[in-house]
């Protein structure tokens, strides 16, 4: 196994999954680098840009999830890649060094600082990899980016969406998208915590949601122009209760909109009006009171019950806990305990 530090410029991201994985391409020969990225990604014309490459510390290590591909790539030598037009949405994002990205008529330099996103329906290059340019490329399935769209909107999504290439994810939204990629990254990274990968695809459908509220496209007027509409009669009680039927189910804010029959930006601000909350903040209310329940009831340990209902970083999920209730989860668990010894 090549374990390997993680030195990159984004050192909250838990790299562990790749760094400990084995190396696909551990051994210094390009066709080999060119021909695993192309397994794992789209068909390319890859090629060395020195006249006698000598490639250093090359690497790739990647996951396939339900909805995504992530890979962790360094050429080792400075190189292109030319897919051409994507079959589907994808994110790279730079751990050090820098890569000339294109797409279409847009052009972006990936950087730590800078991430890059492409869209299908234009041509997709990347002229200058540098040799120790190391990138996460994040690969979305097409059909699940638009039907997440779709939810959002309250509508079919007939064209596809054309993203902004530059993406800056070291402040405001782009640092928040971040923090979900940790999150997902920490979840494949424990393979063995079951509870933990319950909600995994809720993690990669977040991260899809959070790339379609955090980075500009084509549609991002429609959220801003879309007339906020009254509730049709029944619509938040239909939310109340999907949501207190089943709190660990991995909805979205497009699930819940569906659920409503309503635009999501319409949906929150109805139920923002009408219960000072809103509905992913009231679905939070619901899974910590059920978290509650269990430790009271002594039935699970912190992790575990924290776990199940959706809860997958402890240091926040503790937090939320005691603003909620005034007290930490293990105070909680204690009484349970100490109730059910009497």
């Amino acid at each position: 196994m090549d374990r390997l530090r993680n030195t990159s410029a984004h050192p909250a991201l838990p790299l562990d999954v790749f760094l400990e994985a084995p190396n696909e391409v551990s051994q210094p020969d390009f066709g080999l680098f060119r021909d695993t990225l192309n397994h794992h990604f789209y068909p390319a014309r890859v090629e060395a840009l020195e006249r006698h490459p000598t490639m250093r510390e090359p690497r790739i290590s990647a996951v396939h999830l339900n909805l995504t591909t992530i890979g962790y790539v360094r050429p080792g030598t400075l190189a292109s890649v030319d897919p051409g037009d994507l079959s589907a949405y994808h994110v790279n994002v730079a751990l050090g060094g820098t890569v000339v990205s294109r797409c279409g008529d847009q052009e972006a330099i990936a950087s730590p600082a800078m991430a890059t996103v492409f869209s299908p329906g234009h041509h997709t290059s990347l002229p200058r990899w540098d040799a120790d340019a190391t990138q996460l490329s994040i690969k979305f399935t097409r059909p699940r980016v638009e039907e997440e769209l779709s939810g959002l909107l309250g509508r079919p999504v007939v064209k596809p969406i054309n993203f902004r290439l530059g993406f800056a994810v070291d402040h405001g939204a782009g640092q928040r998208w971040m923090a979900i990629l940790s999150a997902l990254l920490q979840s494949v990274a424990t393979p063995g915590n079951q509870m933990l990968l319950r909600h995994l695809e809720l993690l990669e459908r977040s991260l899809i949601t959070g790339l379609l509220l955090s980075q500009i496209h084509s549609y991002s007027d429609d959220f801003a122009g879309d007339a906020v509409q009254h509730a049709p009669a029944g619509a938040l009680d239909r939310v109340i209760d999907e949501i207190q039927r089943a709190p660990d189910r991995g909805y979205t804010v497009a699930d819940l909109a569906r659920v409503a029959g309503m635009s999501a930006r319409s949906m929150q601000y109805a139920f923002q009006d009408k219960y000072q909350v809103t509905p992913m903040r009231y679905l939070r209310q619901v899974r910590l009171d059920r978290v509650h329940d269990d430790l009271l009831q002594g039935v699970a340990t912190v992790s575990n019950a924290a776990a199940y209902w959706g809860f997958t970083n402890p240091s926040r999920f503790a937090r939320a806990y005691r603003d909620r209730f005034g007290e930490l989860p293990a105070t909680t668990l204690a009484q349970g305990r100490t109730a059910a010894a009497r």
